[in-house]
């Protein structure tokens, strides 16, 4: 049987903590630049207003409500590095967000919030409008809403006599390319919210503008359930990323 190996002596001389103090002090050192970093970036936006500011930049103070201490740039450069702009960053799916290296699930929220401000804001500035006089700022609110969707979705756009929105609301969700639409369902809504007429749209996350002709007959089934109760179409829109194309000037409606 073997002899147990000997402890080994200890020494008297005691540990240097000489590379914990340093540590200590590169942490500190660190801390302090991501704080003045911080307060550079707040003061920037006070005198200059956030023109001044790079998209990277205004999404970094964002996440600062989500980072109360930290570095956020790395964060920044992931989520760049990802999803490429600003724009795709706002409205990534939440699922694919969580994959950014360093986020959390609070500055998930916290874009859900800005990208659901940014649907507000279009809605508002269509209130109390004459649509059909403002038809720039439809078609535009139509791409923020539906343009970024990864799946189809099927919008209504009610209107008053003055042919100014009422309400919209997302009737349906399908697949990538197809979503169940009920014509009567549509006139039903549109009865319980007084509307007189009504803009349809979907989107085709494919980008592809082109109506099929599924989207060519359900068009028409609308409009022909919308007529039994003396209400409009005024057009179908299909939306693909940031472009749209018009059934009514189509000559499809």
């Amino acid at each position: 049987m073997g002899q147990p190996e000997p402890d080994k002596p200890k020494s008297d001389k005691p540990k240097s903590d000489k590379p914990k103090s340093e540590k200590i002090k590169q942490d500190k050192k660190k801390e302090d630049f991501t704080a003045g970093h911080r307060g550079r970036m707040q003061e920037k936006l006070r005198l200059h207003g956030g023109d001044a500011l790079s998209h990277q930049e205004l999404l970094e103070m964002l996440l600062y409500a989500t980072f109360r201490r930290g570095d956020v740039k790395p964060l920044i450069k992931s989520l760049y590095s990802r999803f490429k702009t600003l724009d795709h960053i706002i409205h990534a799916p939440a699922s694919e967000l969580m994959e950014a290296k360093g986020i959390g699930q609070s500055s998930v929220d916290l874009i859900a919030v800005v990208r659901s401000l940014y649907y507000r804001l279009g809605q508002e500035q269509l209130r109390r409008k004459d649509v059909l006089s403002n038809w720039e700022a439809v078609l535009n609110f139509m791409v923020k809403r539906l343009g970024h969707e990864a799946i189809e979705k099927f919008m209504v756009i009610y209107l008053n006599s003055q042919n100014e929105v009422i309400t919209d609301e997302i009737m349906s969700s399908g697949t990538v390319d197809r979503t169940a639409i009920f014509p009567r369902e549509i006139a039903k809504h549109a009865l319980q919210y007084q509307a007189t007429a009504l803009i349809i749209v979907h989107n085709h996350p494919t980008g592809q503008l082109r109506p099929s002709k599924a989207d060519i007959d359900m068009t028409r089934q609308v409009k022909e359930a919308l007529q039994t109760v003396a209400i409009t179409l005024h057009d179908h829109i299909i939306v693909g990323g940031t472009k749209t194309v018009s059934f009514k000037s189509m000559g499809l409606l």
